[in-house]
């Protein structure tokens, strides 16, 4: 019988070795969910990319969400930036008897809406520059067509008195004369040098024009015509019938052939104050009234002895206002660049606050589009947008002005209801009609514009290279203790 083949120790090892199965590697224990992705319904975050739909969605909002951000941050830089170039205004000294410089400011309700879309426009863009400066100002607000070219010719209108102009009738009292009646009594004077007019938007500056001539030219008092008095209607006495001739009639108490109610009427009428006669006419008036003069009767009226040699300078602040469901790609554009459009105003309203101002320009390459004949006289008008399609030919008139061409580009997103026809068939329509400007007016105005040396402080302070000038150094008190006298120490 054949014995078994020996094998030695360490062949018998590796046999033994290799029988063994290999154990299994211990598996760490899953970790947790995140409490907060499972209080808000969310599984675990995967280690992969989302599918194309998640990939999508997400790519669209981090993109537009970062959008957003960047604008509202280079928007505050730019606001900022022009805060700084005029901050050194706030802290330049006023004399105890003087007024501080006051700017009026100009806004009315956009075409097809309220006025709350322009006080919040110019509560966002305008006022911080405005109150940066510590300035001044008087607002003129227009809820409808019509009110601020009323409210601007008023304010010319008492002017006018003002410096010792009369009328056929004296004014009556009212807050603003009783204000500066005051001021004269305790000898306070307004600051001298120039002030200036913020008119906003397109529509408030054709009736800001409007009123200025308005102003100017027409009469203090309001023409006979726009509120004439009911003449006296002749009593009718009925001929006599041949058919059915009249009867007479007597009676000896003259009150019997009257009514008790119409007997109480006509006595509650003769009782009533004359007070209250007149609120009743104030209530039948329309307000705003109609304008004292036509725009036809321009060149015929006679201009203020007191106007000045150059009016108030002035300045349009272009307003975004969009309105309708198909201009909403153009509306998120704008909201999405909001830095370009405050850099502009910034621009603006600190020319304003700086003073810095010029003529306006009186050229023919400020000629407009216009659908007037070439005949048309003396007054210049530009075209009134009848409809989308502008007529691209130009008015055929020897003179044009600069201020007729500012912000033309609005009036092609007015809302469509501003060209309608209004139901009033006597109303004067503003926003639709041609800006007429008389010589003798448009050349004393002037535009507020700033120069180039603070065009290039204003991007020196926006690079980091200058600082912001301040008329008194400012300190920083945090850090030193207060002093107290001894008076102050014994009354402790």
């Amino acid at each position: 019988m054949a014995e078994p083949i020996k094998q030695d120790g360490a062949a018998q090892a590796s046999s033994a070795g290799s029988a063994e199965a290999p154990k299994p590697a211990a598996t760490k224990p899953a970790k947790p969910p995140n409490p907060v992705f499972r209080m808000m319904g969310l599984p675990n975050l995967p280690r992969k990319l989302p599918s194309r739909n998640w990939m999508i969605f997400w790519t669209v909002l981090v993109s537009f969400t970062a959008a957003k951000m960047y604008d509202t941050r280079q928007k505050k830089a730019a606001q900022k930036k022009w805060c700084d170039l005029v901050a050194h205004i706030a802290q330049e000294k006023l004399d105890v008897r003087q007024m501080p410089r006051k700017l009026t400011v100009f806004l009315s309700a956009p075409p097809g809406d309220g006025l709350g879309p322009s006080r919040q426009y110019f509560k966002d863009y305008v006022k911080p520059i405005l109150v940066a400066a510590s300035m001044d100002y008087e607002v003129i607000e227009g809820r409808k067509e019509g009110d601020v070219r009323y409210g601007t010719a008023e304010q010319i209108r008492r002017l006018r008195r003002k410096k010792g102009e009369k009328g056929l009738t004296e004014p009556e009292m009212d807050t603003a004369m009783a204000i500066d009646l005051m001021r004269e009594r305790l000898m306070l004077q307004p600051e001298p040098g120039v002030k200036g007019d913020l008119v906003l938007g397109r529509h408030t500056w054709k009736e800001y024009v409007r009123g200025i001539h308005e102003g100017w030219l027409g009469p203090l008092d309001e023409p006979p015509e726009l509120n004439p008095e009911p003449s006296p209607t002749p009593a009718i006495t009925p001929e006599p019938s041949p058919i059915h001739p009249p009867t007479e009639s007597r009676t000896e108490n003259p009150g019997a052939t009257t009514s008790p109610e119409a007997v109480e009427q006509i006595s509650a009428d003769e009782d009533k104050k004359p007070e209250e006669k007149k609120e009743e006419e104030k209530k039948k008036k329309p307000y705003p009234p109609p304008a004292y003069l036509p725009i036809h009767q321009y060149s015929g009226s006679p201009l203020s002895p007191h106007i000045p040699t150059v009016l108030e300078p002035s300045e349009a602040i272009h307003q975004q206002h969009l309105l309708g469901f198909l201009k909403t790609p153009q509306r998120i554009y704008n909201w999405l660049n909001r830095r370009t459009l405050q850099d502009q105003i910034g621009r603006q309203t600190a020319a304003i606050v700086l003073a810095s101002n010029r003529p306006y320009q009186h050229d023919e390459s400020f000629a407009m589009p216009a659908t007037l004949p070439s005949e048309s006289s003396a007054p210049v008008a530009t075209r009134a947008p009848e409809n989308d399609q502008l007529d691209t030919s130009p008015l055929q008139t020897s003179s044009n002005y600069e201020q007729q061409g500012l912000l033309t580009e609005e009036e092609h997103y007015w809302h469509k209801s501003v060209r309608q026809a209004p139901a009033d068939a006597t109303k004067e329509q503003i926003y639709i009609a041609d800006i007429v400007f008389d010589p003798r007016i448009a050349d004393r105005m002037r535009k507020f514009e700033l120069d180039h040396e603070q065009e290039e402080r204003a991007q020196k302070i926006a690079a980091g290279d200058e600082s912001a000038k301040w008329a008194v150094p400012v300190q920083d008190l945090r850090s030193k203790k207060p002093i107290v006298t001894a008076d102050e120490d014994s009354m402790a």
